[in-house]
């Protein structure tokens, strides 16, 4: 859009023949009058342009009717027709579980990498934007072991580090990891707290240990009894006691009952 000055406009009237008396005044108050336009025209044209600018940076609306689906060779997730992860793409094996937050404005897809051992993280929105890789270089979600918090803030998963090769000497260490959903920020999964309405399985590194279960919240305390590693459907019976840097849980397991260290208590699938 091109906007005429208003001098050369005036130089092309012939003053003359317009005010034949003289009366400047005249052409004075007409040529205020006329850059004023000129201004508000400017003024008017730049509005238009951010307002074009805002409308076109808008982001798509979601497709409230879309569902989340999982292709059949498990390499694809899609939210309706758009895929939102590809094996090949974002460099994983195949897709393994999605769990919701508990308010279900946020889901965690959890992908296997060598085999279904070690695993990656992505977090989304319900709508299928925001993703985020919450894994990094050298360290992996061990198997399933990703949950929600109650209040659906953060995700806690237990990290290991990769096996595909020998780790460097700064690889960050295996243990329960904290991530801060809104930032992506990462801290000890200390302040994790098991759920009163879930039930838990065993984590165990090796396959073959049992999980000792203590009359106290203590490591040093009577053992009252012990959970294979095997186990499922454990029920936390309590609030949680710090001791040092372990958090120690009351639990019962069929006929056994007593206090466990919560760090090798993973929460199910489909609980909580």
């Amino acid at each position: 859009m091109k906007i005429i000055s208003i001098d050369l406009f005036m130089h092309a009237i012939d003053r003359r023949r317009l005010f034949p008396d003289g009366n400047h005044l005249g052409v004075g108050r007409l040529l205020a009058l006329m850059r004023r336009m000129q201004v508000f025209s400017v003024l008017l044209l730049a509005l238009f342009v951010a307002v074009a600018q805002y409308v076109s940076a808008e982001p798509t609306p979601p497709d409230v009717d879309a569902t989340l689906s999982v292709s059949e060779n498990r390499t694809k997730l899609l939210l309706g027709k758009t895929v939102l992860l590809d094996a090949q793409a974002d460099g994983f094996n195949s897709i393994h579980d999605i769990k919701y937050s508990p308010m279900r404005e946020h889901f965690l897809v959890i992908a296997c990498g060598l085999g279904c051992t070690q695993t990656s993280g992505f977090l989304f929105k319900a709508d299928g934007g925001g993703k985020r890789r919450i894994t990094a270089p050298w360290e992996a979600i061990f198997q399933s072991t990703a949950e929600w918090s109650e209040d659906g803030r953060s995700v806690f998963y237990y990290r290991i580090r990769s096996t595909g090769a020998e780790p460097p000497k700064n690889a960050p260490r295996r243990g329960w990891v904290q991530v801060d959903v809104k930032t992506g920020k990462k801290s000890s999964g200390v302040t994790r707290s098991l759920k009163l309405t879930a039930t838990y399985g065993v984590l165990s590194l090796s396959g073959g240990s049992v999980l000792t279960v203590h009359a106290q919240p203590e490591s040093k305390a009577k053992i009252v009894g012990a959970i294979p590693s095997y186990a499922k459907g454990i029920k936390v019976t309590g609030f949680g006691v710090k001791v040092g840097r372990e958090v120690w849980a009351p639990v019962k397991f069929q006929d056994i009952s007593g206090w466990v260290n919560q760090d090798y208590l993973f929460e199910e699938s489909g609980t909580g």
